[in-house]
């Protein structure tokens, strides 16, 4: 069979095994649909599609948080070449499945790639090609965007260190803190630190080279996120309690990795389904219990960091785990089996490529295929057609049509149960929707007190904690522009239609307001985020408050001159301007974006140049 034919071949049998596993999304025009779905995925989706509605250098987001910056996020994406072009299109289906194909086989190809340079072997490259894009693992992300892209670079990461190639692992590397997921960049630095190291020192230094590349590339991103990181109200390290959140029991584990098909029988699941889901099937444990029985040193290396792996996503069940710093660096335990499932992937491989007859291989490849691809089968997700998401809710139409943008806030009580909740039911949904959960009403430009937000700035966290200490203090509402309140009625402990009520507050003040209502009027001339103008008429010298985050960043105007700003309410930057007409400007400049801009421009010059000059063919004499 000719080599194109062989192609043809692969390429045909990658288009019906997508088909098979992604059905529901690809054939029946369904979008699989939880809380992270709903407060996460689909609101980044849509302010990254604002951009291209009206284009504008997205420093700032004032929906979230009572404003927070917003290319120092990984977690939304904003800087990730796939995501800038992707939410170009309207459909946010269409957005969706170009993301989870392109993923798959990203994941897939260089997973493929890998085998092949280490067994020369086709039908053990196409197994571990299928097992990187179809396992449990990496499947159940598709609800966490950015889960997902991250996931799908760790291949990539390890066939640039296997090859030698600092400007390819820089590269990925740099790619993969842009798809907006650290602790998967955390987990992949890990990784390859150790293939590295077991290349020696030549590996060591490649492995160097390409985070030093890595580094300068996503300079634009990773300087103003350590200054996020720094103004956030989480520490660098997490309280053992919260690192430990979402650990995989023991025995879950060890159903997902030696029951066969589970899903099918025993669904239930101790934490998050997106994010504790394994399974890579026992075809594949037995591939690679085979493949590791007839293997040398390396097949061994790769069974004790795949079973390091699953110890690690034991979490607060491992001894030891919640004492050792390291480990509290990111939260879910779980996020180690990236690993697991990556070594599971090779091990397949392994075992397949030591098989003694090409039959037996490509039984043994079609075999792993077939196993995953009824394992997807199941619904471990809720499916539903995109209407339940971009539908704009009521009071999403309610608060937009006002003059000017306001806040809705909902209660600390209500927003906690919320956290603490599952989705069972299409009504639990539905009223995720109707009541504009935290950070969903960020999609119909609604903005919040409080979001799904693990980085959200001090200020707004403590500001928010004022709010909940009190009961509904209307000074506070008034001053933080909160024109909706969303609470659980008295005495209520579950979240039900008949126990939410909406409170309209007609207090709330506009973006931009005096300190002293009877010294001046304020008109707000425009208003983009990071960019507000007012107009002001004082009759004595008072003080001009913009209600959002007071970030470092933030420079005021007043009538074209700089000056300085003060906080007021603790919060909220605010100067000062005599009695007479004037006009206030505040905008949010971020020196570490443009310093780390600079970094990566330069950076990426020096990468082409290095680029083009590895890629030149010397002349033969």
């Amino acid at each position: 069979m000719r080599r194109w034919q062989v192609a043809a071949l692969g390429v045909l049998a990658a288009a019906v095994c997508l088909c098979l596993v992604w059905r529901r999304l690809l054939w029946q025009g369904l979008l699989p649909v939880d809380g992270n779905m709903m407060t996460l995925t689909f609101p980044d989706w849509r302010l990254m599609r604002t951009l291209w509605e009206a284009p504008h250098l997205p420093l700032w987001n004032p929906w979230r948080s009572f404003g927070e910056p917003h290319l120092a996020d990984p977690q939304t994406m904003a800087l990730y070449p796939p995501m800038v072009l992707l939410s170009a299109g309207e459909d946010f289906m269409g957005f969706l499945r170009l993301w989870v194909v392109g993923h798959t086989l990203l994941a897939a190809l260089f997973m493929a790639a890998l085998a092949w340079r280490l067994y020369a072997c086709v039908p053990a490259a196409a197994a571990a090609a299928v097992v990187a894009g179809c396992n449990g693992f990496f499947m159940a992300r598709v609800t966490f965007t950015d889960h997902f892209a991250s996931a799908a670079w760790l291949p990539a990461i390890l066939y640039a260190q296997e090859v030698g190639s600092p400007l390819g692992l820089g590269f990925c590397l740099a790619l993969q803190w842009l798809a907006g997921f650290p602790p998967f960049f955390m987990v992949s630095l890990v990784a390859a630190a150790v293939w590295a190291a077991c290349q020696g020192r030549q590996g060591v230094m490649i492995f160097g080279q390409g985070c030093l590349w890595a580094l300068g590339l996503c300079a634009i991103q990773v300087v103003p996120f350590l200054e996020m990181l720094v103004n956030s109200a989480r520490g660098v390290f997490l309280y053992p309690a919260a690192a430990v959140k979402y650990s995989v029991p023991a025995r879950q584990l060890l159903k997902e990795l030696f029951m066969p098909l589970w899903s099918f029988y025993s669904p239930t699941l101790a934490g998050d389904p997106a994010i504790v889901t394994f399974y890579a099937g026992v075809l594949v444990l037995g591939l690679a219990l085979w493949g590791i029985g007839r293997g040398r040193r390396r097949e061994a290396g790769f069974a004790l960091a795949t079973a390091g792996a699953c110890l690690l996503s034991l979490g607060g069940g491992l001894p030891g785990y919640r004492i050792i710093p390291l480990f509290h660096v990111f939260r879910f335990p779980a996020n180690w089996l990236l690993l697991a499932a990556s070594g599971l992937s090779l091990l397949c491989a392994a075992g397949i490529a030591v098989l003694t007859t090409a039959r037996a291989r490509w039984l043994a490849a079609a075999a792993v295929t077939l196993e995953l691809i009824l394992f997807a089968q199941p619904t471990r997700v809720a499916w539903a057609r995109p209407g339940l998401l971009t539908d704009a809710p009521v009071l999403a139409r309610t608060l937009s049509g006002g003059a000017g943008p306001m806040r809705i806030y909902h209660t600390g009580r209500l927003f906690s149960l919320w956290k603490q909740g599952s989705l069972r039911t299409e009504e639990d949904y539905l009223l995720m929707r109707d009541f504009l959960a935290p950070s969903f009403g960020t999609a119909f430009g609604i903005q919040e007190v409080s979001s799904y937000q693990t980085l959200a700035p001090r200020l707004s966290v403590m500001y928010a904690q004022r709010l909940a200490a009190q009961r509904l203090p209307s000074s506070l509402l008034d001053r933080a522009g909160v024109a909706m309140v969303v609470d659980l009625a008295p005495g209520a402990g579950r979240i039900e239609r008949d126990t939410l009520r909406v409170i309209l507050n007609p207090g709330a003040r506009p973006r931009v307001f005096p300190e002293d209502a009877t010294c001046a009027q304020v008109k707000l001339l425009g208003y983009h985020p990071g960019l507000v103008t007012a107009s002001v008429a004082a009759v004595r010298p008072t003080k001009v408050v913009l209600a959002e985050t007071d970030y470092p960043g933030w420079r005021a105007w007043v009538d074209g001159r700089p000056v300085a700003s003060a906080r007021y309410d603790d919060i909220f930057p605010a100067v000062a301007v005599l009695e007479g007409k004037h006009e206030v400007r505040f905008r949010f400049v971020s020196l570490t974006f443009w310093w780390g801009a600079l970094i990566s421009a330069v950076t990426f010059i020096g990468w082409l140049l290095s680029v083009r000059n590895s890629a030149r063919v010397r002349p033969v004499l």
